[in-house]
């Protein structure tokens, strides 16, 4: 069983920050001056109400811990040292999910990213409300990507999943064969499908470093987009007797394969 809190009580008690890829562009290192970016700055004075000296953790979103030092100008800090942690999975997790209604897709990045995954693309499908050639703003994408980076602060994450750009599900299936040693499920409604955890627990495969799995929207997938997927090499599995929203199913699939993860 991974070992949650493999650091002191005391640094469980800091407040953490995750850094920006500009200040991550060069390996961190201890004693390293850190500047501050604008929005870190107004965190951690302003809200966290921190003092010259406090120190605080900084999260380069690629695995590493440091402990940091906010220093007497309140514009940078001083990486004092690395910090072990382990709260990850072994296995890097993607979530591709047909986009549900309205600002639903903000709720699933939230739970995701409690959950482990380390990478959520979100997909026009048949039956999205948004259709495919779709015009997402950058905004409202910029808003799922620090979404997932609060949440990964709060849940004690080493890494802030990828939030990509929306794509048509044919295209982005198209281009997973080239996993295809990588177990791969898309979750679908029929009942005479397997369970997803069974067929974890049979999959040969289970072995990789990577796995996928793929939910869809409100009413389902089309029996093109199955076929589409079992093409690509994705299993068909069930989540259940229950027909689960948009919104749930993405958390039971992902709540299944962790548990199951976490348990070997």
């Amino acid at each position: 069983m991974n070992n949650l809190y493999p650091f002191k009580a005391s640094q469980r008690r800091l407040q953490r920050v995750t850094l920006q890829p500009q200040q991550t562009a060069i390996a961190l290192h201890p004693q390293q001056l850190l500047p501050l970016t604008p929005d870190q700055k107004h965190y951690l004075i302003n809200v966290l109400r921190l003092e010259t000296h406090a120190e605080f953790i900084a999260l380069d979103s690629q695995g590493g811990w440091w402990r940091s030092r906010l220093e007497p100008d309140l514009t940078t800090a001083t990486i004092l040292e690395s910090i072990d942690h382990n709260s990850e999975l072994t296995t890097y997790l993607t979530l591709g999910i047909a986009m549900p209604k309205g600002n639903n897709l903000e709720s699933v990045v939230r739970q995701a990213t409690e959950l482990g995954v380390r990478q959520i693309v979100p997909l026009f499908s048949d039956r999205t409300a948004i259709k495919a050639g779709t015009e997402i703003g950058q905004q409202k994408r910029d808003r799922w990507q620090r979404i997932a980076a609060e949440t990964a602060e709060l849940s004690l994450r080493s890494y802030v999943p990828e939030v990509c750009a929306p794509q048509d599900v044919h295209q982005w299936l198209s281009a997973s064969p080239h996993l295809s040693t990588c177990p791969k499920y898309i979750c679908v409604t029929h009942p005479d499908q397997p369970h997803l955890l069974q067929c974890l627990r049979e999959d040969q495969a289970m072995n990789s470093d990577r796995l996928m799995v793929v939910t869809g929207c409100e009413g389902g997938w089309t029996e093109r987009e199955e076929q589409w997927a079992i093409a690509a090499g994705f299993t068909p599995v069930s989540l259940g007797d229950r027909i689960l929203s948009a919104v749930t199913a993405p958390v039971v699939a992902l709540s299944i394969i962790t548990a199951y993860l976490d348990a070997l």
